[in-house]
Order: C-alpha cells, then sequence, then structure tokens
C-alpha cells in the first residue's frame, strides 16, 4: 500500500514509508522533488490522505535525489500549535 502525501498542493504517492518516533521517511520518484522543495522553502505542512491514524500535519526537515529515479524526504511531525515536535 502507498501513502499518499499533499505536498505543497501536489498528491505524491511514496513508493517507501519507515516511521521512527515523530518523524517520517519517505521515498518518492524524482518529479515530488519540486514539491518537497516548495514545502521546505515556504515552511509548508504536509499532511498524508487516507490514513486516520496519522491525522496529524508534518514539516519538510530534510529532502534529496536518492539515485537515478527517486528521492528521499523526512518530515517531523507538528504539535497542534504548529511547531514541529523532535
Amino acid at each position: 500500500m502507498n501513502l499518499v502525501f499533499d505536498i505543497a498542493g501536489q498528491l505524491c504517492a511514496a513508493d517507501r514509508v519507515t516511521m521512527r518516533g515523530n518523524t517520517l521517511e519517505a521515498e518518492f520518484d524524482r518529479n515530488v522533488i519540486g514539491a518537497l522543495a516548495d514545502a521546505y522553502d515556504g515552511a509548508r505542512s504536509v499532511s498524508v490522505l487516507g490514513m486516520p491514524s496519522l491525522n496529524v500535519t508534518y514539516s519538510v526537515q530534510n529532502y534529496r535525489e536518492a539515485g537515478e529515479a527517486g528521492c528521499r524526504a523526512v518530515f517531523s511531525v507538528n504539535s497542534s500549535a504548529g511547531r514541529v515536535l523532535h
């Protein structure tokens, strides 16, 4: 099952997601890197769609290209006040 993220207004299906405490690490197709850059540079919140247990917002902590066909991003969960929880 692929998780779908709303990143800077673009729906992006993750190829792989790993949860670690208050962070998510996700791998995407390379075409998502522009949306990740927009969310990171504009400090825009990211959400995961269709998963009630993940019904919070996230912030892009870092992102990078991962090989020829993909990119990888780390997201941190935001508090209800919109601050990043570490």
